[in-house]
């Protein structure tokens, strides 16, 4: 890649100024030509026809690794990138598919009587049992993360959790904020299961496992696919919310039985791709990496795949020639089936090569979310305000590129440093790996949720173009900015 003697100075005096401590994130990005990038927002696809695309891959229902919504998606997604020109790479994969199709809980007092009870979601790959259940007497084995583990041969086992809180204080530290008048939580608890393993209940000889939410609201509790990409766990798993919770806990040790069902069906050997779509530039020896994955339960996990194709659609009507690196964009399948599916790990491992060129990656996950919290009484409802982007790099340069692409924006957003940990979502392996990334990653209270209509009322068409003209301005940026100005750090 060259660089005109101007634009050589401009990086050799940014490079001193951050040698000797005097370049500030804020300064960093205007001394490198952030003002240069040439964002043409009439070049975007519009407002209307990004949320046409929203609408319909909603209608898709959830899109778990392999299933038919899922390869529908993914196949739509390698068509439009073909027609812009792109080239379309597959990586192939296969999983042993598990699709749950029916549940519930009844129970039976010791008195006899029987009634069901709601559950509000089951725990994905558990077990399977036939259509009349399993049966056993209802105990009680703790609450997460501390159980009992004997005594439970031929039991129904019910346990209890409460949520994680997550300590964005300690974790991160903000390069920066939008808009700079808000500020940044330092701390998040959002909906979760709060049990990883239930193997431990299957080798205890427990029959069936019901897990109680305490502290979320039942509508919250609905329909959470939580946790993901575990393997089978050999024990059917089901979650009821809090006051169904405190019934089976009062019940448990009384001589009351519980009744199982979780019927599945389980598809050996399911194919699946992941996608990698190039954009070519001027030059070949330096790539951007677009990246993020193509299955989840609803309309937001994961639309990062529309946002891309959007970006792509506006890349490709800028001639090659103002286009400087080769955009390289990952759609990979895999989140929610990590046992058998590597997502962007599966990428990094096959092709190398892209990971030796990528001089800066931008994960691309969650995009049009509005902020949907539990009220003091336990409703369930819309704050009024759209929720929290957590972007996501150790990168110094990179931080500033963001909040200077974030300025005028509708996102509301923190853009951090992860100094204790926190790397979440698809970008955490690329940034590992010494490729300068932000991984830009919301974190809904329905980020697993998984009704039939993909949770569509909780998005925001405007918030999720204005998301897009964000991560446009911000490639601009990055594909301006020298190799060894994108590595700097803290």
């Amino acid at each position: 890649m060259t660089f005109s003697r101007r634009r050589f100075m401009q990086w050799a005096t940014v490079m001193s100024a951050v040698a000797f401590g005097e370049a500030s994130p804020a300064r960093l990005v205007p001394l490198l030509g952030a003002a240069e990038t040439g964002f043409r927002p009439n070049l975007l696809p519009t407002q209307k026809d990004v949320w046409e695309q929203q609408l319909w891959m909603a209608k898709l229902g959830p899109k778990y690794t392999g299933n038919k919504a899922h390869t529908e998606f993914v196949e739509f997604l390698a068509k439009e990138m073909s027609a812009l020109g792109l080239d379309v790479a597959r990586d192939r994969y296969t999983l042993p598919r598990w699709d749950a199709k029916r549940w519930a809980i009844t129970l039976t007092s010791a008195s006899g009587a029987s009634s069901r009870v709601p559950v509000t979601s089951y725990f994905p790959y558990s077990g399977q049992t036939s259509p009349a259940g399993v049966t056993g007497e209802l105990v009680y084995a703790g609450s997460g993360p501390k159980f009992t583990l004997t005594g439970l041969q031929g039991k129904v086992v019910f346990i209890d959790f409460a949520t994680a809180t997550r300590d964005w204080a300690r974790s991160y530290q903000p390069w920066g904020i939008n808009p700079p008048t808000e500020t940044f939580p330092s701390s998040l608890k959002p909906a979760r299961g709060g049990v990883n393993d239930l193997t431990q209940f299957q080798k205890a000889g427990a029959v069936g496992v019901i897990l109680g939410w305490t502290d979320v609201s039942d509508a919250n509790a609905a329909d959470q696919y939580t946790p993901f990409s575990r393997p089978p766990q050999g024990i059917p798993g089901l979650y009821v919310g809090r006051e169904t919770g405190t019934k089976l806990k009062a019940l448990a040790g009384t001589g009351a039985k519980a009744t199982v069902v979780l019927e599945a069906d389980v598809f050996p050997d399911t194919p699946t791709d992941t996608l990698i779509a190039t954009l070519p530039g001027s030059s070949s020896d330096e790539v951007i990496i677009v990246n993020t994955h193509t299955d989840g339960p609803n309309a937001t996990e994961e639309n990062g795949a529309l946002g891309i194709l959007a970006l792509m659609k506006y890349f490709s009507k800028i001639p090659k020639s103002e286009r400087k690196r080769t955009i390289v964009c990952p759609l990979t399948s895999g989140h929610f089936a990590g046992p058998w599916v590597p997502s962007i790990r599966g990428v990094m491992e096959k092709h190398p090569d892209i990971i030796r060129k990528a001089v800066a990656a931008v994960t691309v996950e969650h995009l049009g979310c509005l902020e949907w919290m539990d009220d003091a009484s336990m409703n369930y409802r819309a704050t009024g305000k759209n929720e929290w982007s957590v972007a996501i790099t150790p990168d110094k340069a990179m931080g500033a590129a963001l909040v200077e692409a974030l300025k005028g924006s509708r996102d509301r957003a923190g853009v951090v440093n992860p100094v204790n940990g926190g790397w979440l979502g698809e970008g955490g392996s690329l940034s590992r790996a010494g490729v300068p990334t932000i991984g830009y990653i919301p974190q809904p209270n329905y980020l697993l949720a998984g009704p039939a209509n993909g949770c569509i009322e909780k998005l925001s068409p405007e918030l999720l173009h204005s998301q897009i003209q964000v991560f446009a301005k911000l490639i601009h940026t990055i594909d301006g900015m020298a190799a060894a100005a994108l590595k700097v750090k803290a």
